[in-house]
């Protein structure tokens, strides 16, 4: 194991990803970070070395330093096992694949609006048609009274046989 610290972090990728309203949480984010690489910062990698033989020259008490280099150089400090980067890295994985996923989707739905718009632009303006034109562009929500005949007021709820029709009638 060993210690390690993120040394580069991008902040301003970051804050141009999330919205307004989480800036603020971002910054205290960036402050605890930094708080935190600093205190890490502060101590070193490894050990420092200690010159024995001063210490055997000072000490007059026979195998009192050799007792304490035995004990320094077996010391030996446990790092946390890094339980996180494995999981992290498969939600990113899955992520990368959710992401792929929507923007092909997306890129779909963009192409069929696009459609759209030409379609509609193509149109004659909606104060220029005909109820004839009409129903040509919008065959869904043009009244229809050869193949499908309706009475006035020309709602879908208040035509024979529908439901809401239905239980008026039957109060």
């Amino acid at each position: 194991m060993s210690r390690r610290a993120l040394k580069a972090i991008n902040w301003a990728a970051l804050a141009e990803r999330i919205p307004e309203s989480e800036k603020n949480v971002l910054a205290a984010f960036k402050t605890k970070s930094d708080l935190y690489l600093r205190k890490v910062q502060e101590n070193p990698e490894t050990a420092p070395k200690i010159d024995w033989t001063h210490y055997k020259k000072v000490i007059s008490v026979p195998g009192m330093v050799d007792s304490f280099q035995k004990q320094y150089e077996s010391l030996q400090i446990p790092y946390p096992a890094d339980n996180y980067t494995a999981t992290v890295e498969a939600q990113e994985k899955e992520a990368v694949v959710d992401i792929e996923k929507f923007i092909q989707e997306s890129n779909k739905e963009i192409e069929r609006a696009k459609g759209e718009i030409t379609r509609i632009q193509g149109l004659l303006p909606i104060s220029e048609m005909t109820m004839e034109d009409f129903k040509d562009s919008y065959p869904e929500y043009a009244l229809d009274p050869l193949n499908n005949p309706t009475i006035y007021p020309h709602d879908p709820d208040r035509q024979p046989g529908s439901e809401k029709e239905e239980e008026k009638s039957s109060h």
